[in-house]
């Protein structure tokens, strides 16, 4: 069965996510690189072409590509929603709105005068590079593989997501206060005064997507995983047997992971999950672990265990949620604010 994971605080969830986002290069290295391509005449440059523009900020076709390719777009600063768009046209133009509000974050922290010194940029990447056990070619061969030009470009990113990370400590950091009374007042709604809480029996079928996994992989899977869910939905078979068939879940018999507390799941699983009614079944929902079909079995009552994991969980939640609300919030101010055109 998959491990899930309770992320303690919702800031410091969103920061690892954006590390984890900028640092993300495959885990094995790319192959070589084709050395017949010819080189550009002296005084040109090559140009990509422009998906959009926010402001002053230019979002290239490129940077398009890499986000959509990418399965750790779920992991992005902000989460963005757990159902994923089947259309390549609809799954392209929800990443572009993700980036361009990445652009506007961007815009306002060089706008504030904020900057990322050299060492950091230098930090992020090498640590990658240790972490992975790459020479300095196979990391350069593995940002090719990303769809990055050449080693500066990725710095460039790297950069750049760094840079947003700083803007939203500032601009977000210092304004999410939960209280004492705020945790209390939802344990006394919703878990009893902190006697109860909810488990939750589900089914899946997961479809893994490997740490190396390239775009065009990315996209065979999320394909895959639409094609897996159109058969649940024709309901010749049950969702338990083709669970059996197709889920990347081995140690889930027919998909069935028992009844578990929202606390133990990863938090864009069970935000998903405890959104559903009974016997309701998901469209495909991307994790950091891949793409996942989701059956609601059952929900039932169970005594707390830990009031303290408990109210560690409940705030983390509401500081999630408080979050989402402010960037939301923020985020139309600047929309409102700055000339937006997409051009795809």
């Amino acid at each position: 069965m998959l491990t899930f994971r309770f992320l303690p605080t919702a800031l410091a969830a969103f920061a690892l996510a954006g590390l984890t986002a900028a640092s993300a290069v495959a885990a094995t290295p790319a192959e070589p690189l084709d050395t017949r391509r010819a080189a550009l005449p002296a005084g040109y440059a090559e140009v990509d072409g422009i998906a959009a523009v926010a402001g002053n900020q230019i979002i290239t076709m490129g940077d398009l590509r890499r986000a959509v390719g990418s399965h750790l777009q779920s992991q992005s600063l902000v989460p963005t929603d757990a159902e994923r768009p089947r259309s390549e046209a609809d799954l392209r133009m929800q990443t572009l709105q993700s980036l361009i509000d990445s652009a506007l974050v961007l815009q306002a922290a060089k706008d504030l005068g904020l900057s990322v010194e050299d060492k950091e940029v230098d930090d992020q990447v090498n640590g990658t590079r240790k972490k992975q056990g790459w020479s300095e070619k196979d990391m350069q061969q593995a940002v090719r593989r990303l769809g990055f030009r050449d080693l500066p470009a990725y710095r460039g990113h790297v950069r750049n997501e760094l840079l947003r990370m700083q803007m939203l400590r500032v601009k977000l950091g210092a304004r999410l206060r939960v209280t004492d009374e705020e945790v209390k007042r939802v344990i006394d709604q919703e878990n009893g005064g902190g006697k109860y809480e909810d488990e939750v029996r589900s089914r899946h079928i997961l479809v893994l997507v490997p740490a190396d996994a390239s775009p065009s992989e990315v996209a065979r899977l999320r394909e895959k995983a639409w094609k897996i869910h159109d058969e649940v939905m024709e309901g010749k078979k049950t969702f338990a047997e083709l669970a059996e068939e197709y889920s990347d879940d081995h140690g889930a018999e027919e998909g069935d992971l028992g009844y578990l507390r929202r606390w133990t799941l990863d938090p864009t699983f069970a935000n998903k999950l405890w959104s559903m009614q009974k016997g309701e079944i998901s469209k495909v929902v991307q994790t950091p672990f891949g793409f996942h079909i989701i059956q609601m079995l059952d929900r039932r009552r169970a005594e707390v265990k830990d009031r303290e994991v408990l109210e560690q969980f409940v705030r983390a939640r509401l500081s999630e949620e408080q979050f989402v609300r402010l960037y939301r919030a923020w985020i139309e101010e600047l929309r409102a604010a700055t000339h937006i055109e997409t051009r795809i």
